[in-house]
């Protein structure tokens, strides 16, 4: 991890597509606008979207607008920026970044090691006369964050030739030309170059295991399903070349019979072979017939059904003195023409 950001783990902003809120932990405020620069610029050549946040002011109050105090509202946050991509794309954007801020901040740190032994010349005697201890501290913070900002700007690709040194000038004001000797002498900053296994790290650290795994059976299942797909088509086709060939054998046969008939009865030439033949249909394959479910019905007799539909057999008494044979011992009710119309008969 490099101690110029701070990288939480991403997360998932939709699907295969991933965001990660990047934090420039320097205490220098420009500094870190520095560190962001570079971010934004790696951004731009990794593919990946990159956007700088809005960050409320904690000292503005209602009040103060009120009165006219010039505490803003709020802006954008230079000591965060949030970026989004795929998941790889993402990934060796990180690495890259780790490894630049790393790189641009040891030249930098060159550079300031080239101002102070110009300090200790004599070509610098003349430009010190003035200059105490604490306004060379200034000096040299402020040329390390010029150099910087220089350098910068080079990965941008903004970065123009800053010419050679000027003997009749200090070199705090010669920033731009000490950056371009660090920069040529290091060979420059790659701002591509990354490692595959440190890519592979920060890409567990957004996809778990397990996610990892349902799409890798997610991809068999479809590869089988697929497989099915081509082997079913493969089974179609021998199917219908199979009908063909037997249709063809079959109208053969049919030829040579017909030839050998015609030829008998001196009628080959009124009739031609296979001329009326209708072309070959190959039927669909038998569809299988899905198995209905049981039935929980059970199925009633009528008398039953219509006992509990609650409907009453009306049996008249000649119906009951033919089946016993004389007149029933029990009493059997009279029916009344209008009701006997309508009973069935017994």
């Amino acid at each position: 991890m490099s101690a110029y950001v701070e990288i939480p783990r991403p997360h998932e902003s939709a699907p295969g597509r991933f965001a990660v809120d990047l934090v420039f932990p320097v205490q220098s405020k420009r500094r870190a606008k520095q560190h962001h620069d570079v971010a934004w610029a790696l951004a731009d050549i990794h593919g990946v979207k990159a956007s700088t946040p809005f960050a409320l002011n904690p000292r503005w109050s209602y009040y103060k607008e009120m009165c006219g105090s010039d505490e803003r509202y709020g802006g954008l946050d230079d000591r965060r920026l949030t970026v989004q991509g795929g998941v790889r794309a993402l990934a060796r954007y990180l690495v890259v970044l780790e490894r630049v801020l790393d790189e641009v901040e040891a030249l930098a740190t060159r550079a300031v090691r080239v101002f102070g032994a110009w300090k200790r010349s004599a070509a610098a005697e003349p430009f010190l006369e003035y200059e105490d201890a604490s306004t060379m501290r200034v000096r040299g913070r402020e040329f390390r964050a010029d150099v910087l900002h220089a350098l910068v700007q080079g990965l941008s690709a903004r970065r123009r030739p800053a010419g050679e040194r000027d003997s009749s000038r200090p070199l705090w004001e010669q920033y731009g030309a000490v950056a371009e000797e660090v920069w040529a002498a290091a060979g420059g900053v790659d701002r591509e170059r990354a490692d595959d296994s440190a890519v592979n790290a920060h890409m567990a650290r957004m996809v778990p295991a397990v996610v990892v795994e349902a799409e890798r059976l997610a991809v068999l299942e479809a590869a089988r399903v697929e497989a099915e797909r081509l082997e079913a088509e493969r089974l179609e086709e021998e199917r219908v070349e199979l009908f063909q060939q037997v249709d063809a054998a079959c109208a053969r046969e049919a030829d040579e019979a017909d030839a050998e008939r015609y030829a008998l009865d001196g009628q080959a030439a009124l009739f031609p072979v296979s001329e009326a033949r209708p072309p070959l249909v190959v039927p669909p394959p038998m569809p299988v017939k899905p198995r209905r479910a049981p039935s929980r019905r059970g199925r009633l007799r009528p008398e039953t059904r219509a006992a509990l539909s609650g409907a009453v057999r009306v049996i008249p008494a000649e119906a009951v003195e033919r089946l016993y044979g004389e007149r029933a011992s029990f009493p059997v009710p009279e029916v009344s023409p209008d009701r006997r119309r309508y009973a069935p008969a017994a």
